[in-house]
């Protein structure tokens, strides 16, 4: 049977199940003579038989295969994994010879493997999943209509049996959990937990069965009904079974069952059956009361779910902004990145707990530890996260294995973080979203880098819902991702991110919106100012989804703040003179000045206007172009880099700095290649392959040329063949190398290695904001800096 002919059956009527195989076989003792009862479709045929024949006597519509034990794993106990096939193929063709007598249908069944999956037990997710595979194929060459994996109570185990079954089988596939009375799965999965993982897979029905009784069940059944669009299945025991003259009993009634029957259909539910206890008489009077009546339409439900094992959460009803933790993260954080090269997660779960108790509904894990295997770090992150808290979690990493590894084992639907338009990316990603069911955080820059204007950032979220599209994937499971950039070098950036926002609500209302806050307010003091102001001013612009630490103060609202975000405080001045404890430079008279104090001042201050005629006074003074390089300008960028580690200085005025001093530098350059004695040392300068930013190597290059390097700037996401093949041409001295995400730093071992085979003399530096010392020791790279001026002094250093 097509998916598309169940959904018109289930549109059509209601649908009757059959009742309960194992306590049937019981009750009738025909459990002699074998170990289990999957063993009796190769042994005994005719008493399987008889009980499916009994089912759809009574008027079942749907019975279900006796397959329910039949993988590897659990016919293993009864040392018949080697005829698993066989029972498989014998018990399909039994259950479709009875039902082709009444044009009725057979479910394949399948159920759980018998232990947990880790941590919870010790089956792998990997095991789980080829046990699951292998019966799900076996039972759709044996000609299933339909398949059914039912009585699972672990729902990392179900998404396992989902994706194997979905692998192997294009048919409609109805899942069913059973849960306690206090609607939780005995590993503690509630109904909308189930609901969030069991539609984002894409199922064709859900339901409950086994566990309690009917009246019950019914509660949960209704609660379900609520939430969820999908066709439900309502499969009860016969009440909960006692022990009585030393015989197992089930109290319930086969007029109490079919009167919670009644209820259960007119809550909205498609497909009535019975579990442990009931019997082909509970069958014969459900089918009396209902069969082949039409459904009862439900009300449609609108949500936007993300899941743990335990809890979900609607992003549509939580209140803005929404709040992504974003703590999980050992970037610039020596001792979290010590823990985890000791496979230490106390720091994760530290971090997990306490945005937790500071009010996160998402959590963002990132395990971009450098040189570290990000695929089994994401895992075990993932497992612990997800057993300690309740709060759904972020997956946030760009190496596609790692992503699909932490989605395989996320016990719940995920958000991803991230993708971009970039084609590649694109088609590495999308499907990895699709598999599992997950939303994504789209971030707007491509293959071009970050564009400056919202309109373009807008064609770039088209492109992405085109893609969507492609891969058949909603648009409401895309979240996207206007980006943030520093308003210490790029304010007027502010408006384009917030137009965008603004914008996007209105072309695209189905997709949420995200900002990482924090990177608006990189390199400014008292951060969490900027940072607090801008998520009202994003809020306001219609942002959903904010990712920060929630242990942050977000109430402040600040003039100065909004005054440099809206681009009308030019270079952060009034701010920083607000926030940080910069003492204000003198204003000298230069008239009183020397020319060479006058250059001075002048880069220290950031002061553009009259660096050139400084400049040429002092050239005038001394005709030593050399003088002016070495005992002006760097002396003046060392006192920069002086007051920016001591925080007196923060990144704008850095940038302003070395603006002015290459601009003095350019001035005298050519003089200074006159000089035949001289050797200016040259450096190659690239943002490594795949990696689109490049402020802080712009800033480097500034830095560098401000020192009187002759820099040659390669731009960004240059491919290693690239850099050494123009590092050769250009006879560079040095290659500096920067990254800004740990899954681009691998790059920087490929240049070297590169380097190397071409016996080239250039040394290799690197930087960026994951790169460290000890990873840059561990690719052999001759040097480390953390900003612009070290860089400067680190290439002396290695030159001398």
């Amino acid at each position: 049977m097509k998916k598309e002919e169940f959904r018109n059956l289930l549109f059509q009527k209601l649908l009757i199940l059959d009742g309960a195989t194992g306590t049937q076989l019981q009750k009738l003792g025909y459990m002699h003579g074998v170990s289990t009862a999957e063993e009796l479709n190769i042994k005994y045929p005719d008493r399987i038989r008889e009980v499916h024949a009994s089912y759809l006597s009574a008027g079942s519509d749907i019975i279900f295969s006796n397959t329910f034990g039949a993988n590897k794993l659990k016919l293993a106990h009864y040392n018949l994994e080697n005829k698993m096939e066989e029972i498989i193929e014998r018990g399909v063709l039994i259950a479709k010879q009875e039902a082709g007598k009444t044009n009725s249908f057979v479910a394949g069944d399948i159920s759980s493997l018998g232990s947990y999956l880790q941590p919870l037990g010790p089956i792998s997710v990997d095991l789980a999943y080829e046990n699951f595979r292998q019966q799900a194929l076996l039972l759709k060459q044996a000609g299933v209509d339909l398949i059914v994996i039912e009585t699972m109570t672990e729902i990392k185990e179900l998404k396992a049996a989902i994706l194997a079954t979905k692998d192997v089988y294009s048919g409609p596939i109805m899942v069913q959990m059973t849960f306690s009375y206090d609607g939780a799965s005995v590993t503690g999965t509630d109904i909308l937990s189930f609901i969030a993982m069991a539609e984002s897979l894409n199922v064709d029905a859900i339901g409950m069965n086994c566990s309690v009784g009917p009246g019950e069940l019914l509660k949960l059944a209704k609660l379900m009904a609520e939430n969820t669009n999908l066709p439900i299945s309502f499969k009860p025991n016969a009440g909960m079974p006692q022990l009585i003259n030393r015989e197992t009993v089930f109290p319930g009634t086969k007029e109490e069952f079919v009167q919670v029957a009644i209820e259960a259909y007119k809550s909205g539910i498609n497909m009535i059956g019975g579990c442990c206890g009931t019997t082909p008489e509970f069958i014969s009077l459900l089918s009396k009361e209902l069969k082949n009546k039409k459904p009862i339409t439900r009300k449609s439900v609108n949500h936007h779910l993300l899941s743990t094992r335990t809890k979900a959460v609607d992003l549509n009803l939580l209140q803005k902004p929404i709040i992504i933790g974003e703590r999980i993260n050992p970037t610039g954080r020596k001792i979290f990145q010590a823990e985890l090269s000791r496979n230490i997660f106390s720091l994760v779960k530290q971090e997990a707990r306490v945005q937790a108790n500071n009010g996160a509904n998402i959590l963002d894990v990132n395990m971009g530890v450098p040189g570290a295997d990000e695929t089994a770090l994401m895992i075990q992150a993932v497992n612990e996260v997800q057993e300690i808290v309740n709060i759904p979690l972020s997956l946030d990493s760009s190496f596609t294995d790692a992503l699909l590894n932490a989605c395989k084992h996320c016990a719940g639907k995920p958000l991803i973080n991230s993708v971009n338009g970039e084609t590649e990316k694109l088609e590495s990603i999308l499907p990895i979203v699709k598999r599992y069911g997950a939303s994504v955080i789209a971030l707007t820059v491509d293959e071009n880098g970050i564009p400056k204007t919202w309109q373009k950032r807008l064609e770039i979220a088209e492109k992405i819902l085109s893609f969507a599209d492609k891969y058949s994937i909603s648009h409401e499971e895309i979240i996207f991702d206007y980006l943030t950039l520093s308003a210490s070098s790029s304010a007027e950036q502010a408006f384009e991110t917030l137009q965008a926002i603004k914008i996007s609500k209105e072309k695209f209302p189905e997709c949420k919106t995200v900002l990482g806050v924090s990177n608006v307010s990189f390199g400014l003091p008292s951060r969490q100012t900027i940072n607090s102001t801008f998520l009202k001013m994003a809020l306001k612009a219609g942002l959903d989804i904010a990712i920060c630490n929630p242990g942050e103060n977000w109430t402040i609202d600040d003039e100065y703040a909004r005054t440099l975000l809206e681009n009308k405080d030019p270079n952060a001045k009034s701010y920083i003179s607000k926030y940080s404890n910069v003492q204000k430079t003198q204003v000298l008279d230069n008239t009183k000045l020397s020319a060479q104090d006058k250059l001075f001042n002048s880069i220290i201050n950031g002061d553009k206007d009259y660096v050139i005629p400084f400049t040429d006074e002092v050239l005038k003074e001394t005709n030593n172009p050399m003088f002016i390089s070495n005992e002006i300008i760097l002396k003046a960028l060392n006192i920069v880099g002086e007051k920016f580690n001591s925080k007196e200085f923060f990144l704008p005025q850095v940038i302003l700095s070395a603006e002015v001093a290459q601009l003095a530098f350019s001035h005298i350059k050519p003089l200074i290649k006159k000089n035949i004695h001289n050797k200016t040392a040259k450096v190659v300068m690239a943002t490594v392959k795949g990696d689109a930013h490049d402020i802080g190597k712009n800033i480097v290059t500034a830095v560098l040329e401000s020192f009187g390097f002759d820099v040659l700037d390669l731009g960004k996401n240059v491919e290693a063949e690239t850099i050494i093949e123009k590092a050769k041409e250009f006879d560079a001295d040095i290659i500096g190398l920067s990254a800004l995400m740990t899954t681009t730093m691998i790059e920087m071992e490929k240049v070297i290695e590169l380097k190397n085979i071409s016996n080239l003399k250039a040394k290799v530096i690197i930087g960026g904001a994951p790169v460290t010392k000890l990873f840059a020791q561990s690719i052999n790279a001759e040097g480390y800096s953390k900003d612009a001026i070290e860089a400067a002094n680190l290439i002396k250093t290695l030159l001398n």
